[in-house]
Order: C-alpha cells, then structure tokens, then sequence
C-alpha cells in the first residue's frame, strides 16, 4: 500500500476520542445530579448573560450532549463520503489526477475532524458552564476561539487545494451537470462527488441512493429539532 493510499483519509478510530468525550461529559452530568441547579440557563444574549431558563430535566441536562451526537454523526458520515466517493470514477483519471484526488480526499477528511473535534469540546464547555458554574466570560472567550478556528481552517483548506492543484471543475463531462451545480449521471456508480465549482461535495441523483440520502440530509435536522422541542 503506497503512502498516497494510505493519506486518502483519516482512520474512523480517531472518532473514538470524540465519543469517549461526549461519554465523560454525560457520566459527570449523571455522577453530579444533585449539585445541578434546579433552573438552567437554555439562553444567552449576545454579551452571554443568561435571558432565558428551564427547569432541570433529563432533556435540559444532557441536551448539549445530544447535540454532540448528532454533530459526530453527521461529521463522521460526512468524512465517509469524502472516503468513498467518487471510487467508480478513478479508471478515468491519469495517475497524476489520482494523487490529487487522494490528497483533496485526505485534506477534507482532516478538516472534517478537526472541526468536529472543536465542536464536541465546544459543547462540553459550555454544558460545564451551563450545569457547573464555570466563568461566563471562559466560554465567551471559548466561543470567539471557535469562530476564529473555524474560519481560519476553512481559509486553509482553500489554500491547501488551490496550491496542491485539487480543483475538479472540468473532471466530469459538462452533460452531466443541470443548471451547472446538480449532477445527474445514472452510469456512474458514486453517489458524492466533488462539486463542480468550489470544494466540497454533491450528491448524484442520478442514482436512487442518491436521493436516498437527500432525504436523510432533510429529515435528520428535523427530527433533531422535533426530538429537542419535545425534551426540553
């Protein structure tokens, strides 16, 4: 196995850490019941000072925690997208446009970690502040981090793309595109493939899986809200 194989992404053990976080932060809400408020904080203005509070509840408690599954899920998905798509088009591609793709997959792969990474830690601080007392001003300071983190690694992976020459607009023939941003290509077995302007992936709907998943990237969010709404 060569070292560009190896680089298409990052192992899904990583994600273990993710989750033994989000187990800690719930075993310490679980261990520490008693010392909770009985009314919580479920709202900040805009200088973070609480404008809104609920009474404790399993849903109030552990809410951030359901959030930090949901973000891993929809992260870790994402991150196999990036590992499997497009594998039917690579017969087409010259050796050197290989080791592109490989490289755009493992670049994507490693921003798709690092932030869900920064949010599972993001939402456990602010779980803390919101059960435990921690210091307003610490998740202030935490949340401004994160935007900046956020925009700074998105900047890179522009960067990183444009000067290791990942671009894919032109791979795939012009007939396969409807109105220049929806691809429709019921022969090509992938299901993501790289968008044709910009970075990031689409989804094929020329293929019924395709459609498939659409429907879970619209019916999840909304659940999660219904499912929230009701706990809380």
């Amino acid at each position: 196995m060569t070292m560009a194989r190896q680089k298409e992404s990052i192992s899904a053990r990583w994600y273990i850490l993710q989750a033994a976080l989000i187990a800690v932060s719930s075993i310490a809400a679980s261990l520490m019941w008693e010392r909770i408020p009985a009314e919580l904080a479920v709202h900040y203005d805009i200088a973070f000072r609480p404008d809104r509070y609920a009474e404790k509840s399993w849903g109030t408690v552990f809410l951030f925690n359901l959030i930090q599954l949901f973000l891993l899920a929809v992260l870790m998905g994402a991150s196999f997208v990036v590992k499997q798509a497009e594998q039917g088009a690579g017969a087409e591609m010259t050796d050197e446009k290989k080791r592109q793709f490989r490289y755009f997959r493992y670049v994507n792969s490693v921003f798709l970690y690092g932030l869900s990474l920064a949010l599972i830690v993001y939402f456990s601080m602010v779980q803390a502040t919101t059960l435990y007392g921690w210091p307003r001003e610490l998740i202030m300071a935490v949340t401004i981090t994160l935007f900046i983190f956020i925009i700074a690694a998105t900047a890179a992976l522009v960067l990183i793309v444009k000067r290791l020459g990942l671009s894919q607009e032109g791979d795939n023939g012009e007939g396969r595109w409807l109105a220049g941003g929806i691809y429709y290509n019921p022969q090509d077995p992938a299901v993501f493939v790289p968008k044709k302007y910009g970075i990031g992936w689409t989804i094929n709907f020329g293929r019924p899986a395709g459609w498939l998943a659409f429907a879970a990237l619209i019916a999840i969010p909304v659940i999660i809200v219904v499912v929230v709404a009701v706990m809380t």
